[in-house]
């Protein structure tokens, strides 16, 4: 079935838990990984992430590079998208993907391969780009705030949820409200660092990593101001609900409904 797997940024790489997992995702010893490393302005970014992957114990990992508009319509960087069983996109500035991305030939092969059931992911802004609707630039703070966030399209591997990135860690709660609250129809996550949701057919994400993943359910909005709101004014909204999921916790879009994992008792 179609399946995203954005991560909040940071991963720890002492224990690289979420690689591995999105190794098993992707095939586990047949995996066959395709590496995006265009939002990064560093030339080993890459080439780091390819080391990794095979490291863990992915089949065939690599790193489709190019800069270009003109070569994210050629025909030898298609070619790969068709044979992998994982995409990952790396860290960096969100608007370099959909700038180069958008609108290409590219952008269209990467849909098909989330289609066929490609594991697509991506970690910082590769995990923003992964929604229609993208958070291109914004401050933190824990307050919804008129003009917080600047919008842009991203990838659109789904219009049913929004992502943020570095959540818990860059204070960005206030930013995530306000998106939910210009449109309640979308599901708002927040990612902390080093944490990761799996979401597949749309519908249902699990939790994985350290940190937690905040769920902005705007379904239940009964009245907010933010058309009205000036000057960089706070917005008020009401009805709004908010879960805080860890590990292995589950969240169905379909019936809006949490489930936290049951924890066993310690013995004395």
């Amino acid at each position: 079935m179609p399946t995203l797997m954005p991560i909040g940024g940071a991963i720890d790489q002492e224990n690289p838990a979420l690689i591995s997992e999105f190794i098993r995702r992707s095939g586990c010893e047949q995996a066959r990984v395709v590496i995006l490393p265009q939002a990064s302005e560093l030339a080993d970014t890459g080439e780091t992430y390819k080391q990794q992957f095979l490291k863990l114990g992915a089949a065939q990992a690599s790193v489709l590079e190019f800069r270009s508009r003109d070569l994210a319509n050629a025909a030898e960087n298609l070619e790969p998208l068709r044979h992998a069983s994982g995409i990952f996109i790396t860290g960096g500035t969100q608007m370099r993907l959909s700038a180069l991305f958008g609108g290409t030939l590219f952008e269209q092969e990467l849909l098909v391969a989330y289609q066929r059931g490609c594991l697509v992911g991506g970690t910082s802004a590769g995990a923003s780009i992964l929604s229609k609707t993208m958070i291109a630039y914004g401050r933190g703070g824990p307050t919804p705030r008129e003009r917080i966030i600047q919008f842009s399209p991203g990838l659109g591997f789904t219009d049913r949820f929004i992502i943020d990135q570095h959540f818990r860690q860059r204070d960005r709660l206030g930013r995530l409200i306000y998106a939910v609250t210009c449109h309640p129809g979308v599901i708002g996550l927040g990612l902390d660092e080093n944490t990761a949701v799996v979401l597949e057919d749309d519908d249902r994400l699990t939790v994985y990593g350290s940190g937690a993943v905040t769920v902005v359910d705007g379904s239940q909005i009964s009245a907010s101001d933010i058309a009205e709101v000036q000057s960089r004014g706070a917005v008020a909204v009401a009805g709004l609900t908010v879960h805080v999921l860890t590990q292995h916790s589950t969240y169905q879009r379909s019936t809006r409904s949490a489930n936290l994992p049951l924890r066993a008792l310690k013995n004395n």
